[in-house]
């Protein structure tokens, strides 16, 4: 039996916006309910189920996606939801996605506090704390994939090389907060925009000058 064919994000975007609303929901519930991992095996797997399957967003929409999620507040899985969602769906997407996103954790977790005491002696058994390692093993790989996705759109010059490894310095050796890198970050672009324009506008003078 063939798979039902997926609509383009055009055509998805001419459907009532309780139907958006309802996909972009029940997206997010499979993806919250199967994924483990955090934020982002969650980008990873949204990447998947919406840049590889889908195609309704872009790897440079994707690439936007962390940069701004990155840089705001709150849990990195609901942000990137929200995103997602608002850029697809609009309001009522981005609504959508957000309590699609969080309610498969929030019952997850409301379950695992109300029968701990009960399980806590399952937990500590070698085979469910190997399966436990197992799973951390498959984080990181899904993390260093979604990394170097993100490597090929966003550090294709000399400029995001040295701002990316002064980045993984500051974390690893000089143990800098993240949101010091950020600020840090933002501030050596804006430097480098300033930089761009001095030097483009002494060329264009030297050209009228010629």
């Amino acid at each position: 039996m063939s798979a039902e064919p997926v609509p383009s994000v055009e055509e998805f975007r001419h459907v009532s916006p309780l139907r958006r609303a309802w996909v972009l929901f029940w997206a997010y519930v499979r993806i919250t309910s199967l994924v483990i991992g955090g934020g982002y095996a969650i980008i990873a797997a949204a990447q998947d189920e919406f840049v590889r399957r889908r195609k309704w967003l872009t790897e440079d929409d994707v690439l936007e996606m962390i940069t701004i999620t990155q840089t705001v507040p709150g849990i990195l899985a609901t942000n990137s939801a929200i995103y997602v969602g608002w850029r697809i769906g609009g309001y009522a997407g981005a609504f959508a996605a957000m309590i699609g996103s969080i309610l498969p954790s929030l019952v997850i977790i409301i379950l695992i506090a109300a029968g701990i005491s009960s399980i806590q002696s399952t937990i500590d058994t070698p085979a469910v704390q190997g399966a436990f390692k197992g799973i951390i093993g498959c984080i990181v790989g899904m993390v260093i994939v979604t990394a170097l996705k993100m490597r090929r759109k966003a550090v294709v010059n000399p400029f995001g090389w040295i701002v990316a490894c002064g980045c993984f310095l500051g974390l690893t050796v000089f143990k800098v907060g993240p949101a010091w890198l950020i600020v840090c970050s933002i501030a050596a672009g804006l430097a480098k925009v300033a930089v761009d324009r001095i030097v483009a506008r002494g060329r264009a003078k030297q050209e009228a000058e010629r």
